[in-house]
């Protein structure tokens, strides 16, 4: 019983509510009415609406921006493209109206041209300035006289570019609306909202929107003032493809070009294969150039890094040049003792070369005690007699001292003896390998610290 009484109040107020709505539905002749009353030169009360004359002499105009798309940012011509929609709201006295005598009518639509509206420029575009949007965009007007303006357009400005950590960068590109002729005191601006209206935002492959902030910024100029809406948008590059197409296939490169120095010295490749990964740099060098603005300043830190490793690799043609003259040198021209007392010691351990200086090492040996043997008999008498034992140790004595100095000349040499011009260019080869092995690595590590603002 309770259930069926609570129903029926249920169903009254539906049918209730339903009676009301239909009782006062908008009808076209309700709109006619208030266009009418607020447009028609033949009202009493408005006859003559001004769409050249402010609203007050003081306007307050609030803004917001929603941006919907990033179309590109090209840092050749520091252009930023976005497509955005820029909503104005106002106070107008003269567009109001009782709505409970118009059928409750809130909010009409009318063409911008029918009534006031600031004339919105963009202050730093890319081209010729022109009018912001479409002339007739449509207007909604409240019944208490306030005004929203909608304006959709598709925006190319200026964005001044800092490609100092490409392609780990990030941009700051700002765009400006301006109410042109009108000052600070005649038309002066506010922000709805501290940032961008990024709802309907759609994703950039390239761009990764950070932040987004929205100011009031005023210029002056000939003593006045000049108030303009301004929108920041902070930008992070993706750089995966780059990494991918640039910085990859250079390491990749530079280490190709560091294994010239392994290939064998009777190929006859050696130069040939080092110039090649040396063109080949040049040639990634020159696709980066055309990715980068012609600017000096700011300079990019990978044009600085390809150009060192251009360089690295024209130091390396010149190596392989240098090893190959040192290996087919004669050996019999005079080979400096530094020199071979370098190479000796990098082949010291489990090479030939130490094998054979061993073996020279002991004959060295034998031959010093076989000169002192000499030496002694030498200094026996003739008669035969036997002499006293200090004597004999005397005269041992002095034989060690006169043959001590040639003997230790005599070693050094034998012992380098078979060091020769081969030899020291294939230490020679070692050493550029490791070195230029080195100095790819270091650059390259620096390259992704200094360029991902971690130095």
């Amino acid at each position: 019983m309770v259930f069926d009484r609570g129903f029926c109040v249920v169903v009254k107020v539906i049918f209730f509510c339903a009676a009301f709505r239909e009782a006062h539905s908008v009808t076209r002749t309700d709109l006619e009415n208030i266009h009418q009353t607020l447009f028609s030169r033949t009202n009493g009360t408005n006859s003559f609406y001004l769409t050249d004359i402010r609203p007050s002499p003081r306007t307050i105009i609030a803004g917001s921006l929603q941006l919907y798309s990033i179309g590109g940012l090209d840092e050749i011509s520091g252009k930023f493209s976005t497509l955005v929609s820029l909503t104005l709201s106002w106070h107008d006295e003269r567009l109001h109206w009782n709505s409970s005598t118009y059928g409750w009518v809130h909010n009409i639509s009318v063409k911008q041209k029918k009534i006031w509206t600031p004339t919105i420029m963009v202050r730093n575009p890319v081209q010729k300035r022109t009018h912001f949007g479409l002339r007739d965009n449509m207007a909604i007007i409240s019944n208490d006289g306030e005004v929203h303006l909608t304006i959709d357009d598709y925006l190319e400005t200026v964005c001044n570019f800092d490609v100092t950590h490409f392609p780990f960068d990030e941009q700051i590109c700002d765009i400006e609306f301006l109410a042109w002729i009108y000052a600070s005191v005649d038309v002066d601006f506010h922000q709805k909202y501290k940032d961008i209206d990024m709802e309907l935002y759609s994703e950039n492959g390239m761009w990764e929107v950070l932040e987004t902030s929205a100011t009031v910024k005023y210029y002056h100029k000939y003593s006045i003032d000049f108030a303009t809406l301004k929108y920041t948008i902070k930008l992070k590059r993706q750089p995966g493809y780059f990494i991918l197409s640039i910085f990859v296939p250079v390491i990749m490169l530079m280490l190709l070009n560091s294994v010239v120095f392994i290939l064998p010295t009777d190929s006859g490749e050696r130069v040939g294969y080092a110039i090649t990964c040396l063109l080949s740099l040049a040639v990634f060098l020159t696709l980066t150039s055309d990715v980068l603005p012609k600017t000096s300043s700011p300079l990019s830190v990978l044009s600085c890094f390809l150009m060192l490793l251009v360089l690295v690799s024209a130091v390396i043609c010149l190596l392989t040049i240098i090893s190959l003259w040192l290996c087919h040198k004669d050996d019999k021209s005079h080979m400096p003792l530094i020199l071979k007392k370098f190479t000796y010691f990098v082949h010291c351990r489990g090479s030939k070369i130490g094998a054979t200086s061993e073996a020279t090492e002991r004959t060295i040996a034998n031959k010093t005690k076989d000169r002192g043997n000499l030496g002694i008999v030498k200094m026996l008498p003739k008669n035969g007699r036997r002499m006293s034992v200090k004597s004999t140790k005397s005269s041992v004595a002095s034989v060690k001292s006169y043959e001590k100095e040639p003997i230790e000349m005599e070693a050094k040499e034998t012992k380098y003896s078979e060091i020769g011009w081969k030899q020291f260019s294939e230490v020679f080869d070692l050493v550029g390998f490791i070195l230029t092995i080195s100095v790819t690595g270091t650059l390259g590590f620096l390259y992704v610290t200094i360029a991902g603002g971690n130095l």
